[in-house]
């Protein structure tokens, strides 16, 4: 079984703390998780990299050399906590990673990403109303919308292994369950759930059949769609070891919009962590995984959102 390679952004601060704990918690019974604990040591002072400044050259670069040697060793003794807050892993298990920074934080963490082919980046994240922000800042955000690899955004704590998986039914969507059937493979605690939403407008313009007479067509144009996604993504769950009967489909209509439907199900069905795709298959109805993924992880606090796609 291919091992599940995950770079986890690391700072120290109460939020990424709880991106530990999330992992312990989740993945924490499984052998087959590699993690790297990713610090990205401060820049020196800006003064020191530029000329003049009452310092001569060589004082300068003397300066420079000394403050780059304290953050990188502050930033190793942060990566080992880090580490250490891995407690449900073993030691070889955890590896750890540090690098200055060199421009922007959430590009030095996608750049290690993508060079270590990764198959997630795990950060904590904070609420977007928050004034104050740690070395990480709006990492998180920055990251869910340019990181090519999975980006998950952990809060909350009441995690559990109930994992809600919004799904649209085209291409997006099967990348989508793609990710979670390779994370998931021989899991046997997670209880996953498939979930659609037929919304009712499907395209521009006013509509004059009732709304019985619109579901009613829209249900049947989309039944052998269905039909045919559904199955496909039963034979994936099967061919990564993940039994398809603990993979159930559940398939809502809504009034009000995907975002409100997928919010609605994710509290009443108590999901620890829900899995949307960054974007849409296009037009209106690509919202349900394209700009209403913004709104799930502005919305919910509480638990991981994983993004994907």
């Amino acid at each position: 079984m291919l091992p599940k390679k995950v770079l986890l952004a690391y700072d120290g601060t109460t939020p990424s703390r709880k991106a530990t704990a999330y992992l312990n918690q989740v993945f924490g019974h499984r052998e087959d998780f590699e993690i790297t604990v990713c610090v990205i040591a401060r820049k020196p002072p800006s003064h020191l990299l530029q000329a003049g400044g009452g310092h001569s050259f060589l004082e300068r670069e003397e300066l420079l050399e000394k403050a780059i040697a304290e953050n990188l060793a502050q930033a190793q003794k942060v990566a080992q906590r880090g580490r250490e807050l891995l407690a449900a892993f073993p030691e070889k298990s955890v590896d750890l990673r540090v690098c200055l920074q060199t421009g922007d934080l959430a590009y030095e963490i996608i750049r290690t990403a993508e060079s270590g082919r990764y198959d997630a980046i795990v950060v904590g994240r904070r609420g977007l109303s928050r004034t104050t922000q740690g070395f990480m800042g709006s990492v998180s955000y920055k990251l869910a919308g340019h990181a090519l690899c999975p980006v998950w955004m952990i809060s909350g704590k009441s995690w559990n292994h109930r994992v809600l998986v919004a799904v649209d039914l085209g291409d997006p969507g099967f990348r989508v369950v793609e990710h979670v059937a390779f994370i998931f493979s021989g899991d046997p605690k997670v209880e996953i759930t498939l979930f659609h939403v037929v919304y009712p407008w499907t395209g521009p313009g006013p509509r004059t059949e009732t709304l019985k007479e619109m579901e009613k067509h829209l249900i049947a144009s989309a039944a052998e769609e269905a039909r045919v996604f559904f199955e496909k993504a039963r034979e994936y769950f099967e061919k990564n070891g993940f039994p398809a009967e603990r993979a159930r489909v559940r398939i809502v209509r809504s009034l009000f919009g995907p975002a409100s439907a997928i919010l609605k199900e994710a509290r009443r069905g108590h999901y620890g962590t829900v899995v949307v795709g960054r974007r849409g298959r296009g037009g209106f109805r690509g919202l349900l995984l394209g700009s209403v993924s913004t709104k799930i992880i502005s919305t919910l606090k509480d638990r991981a959102v994983w993004l994907v796609g």
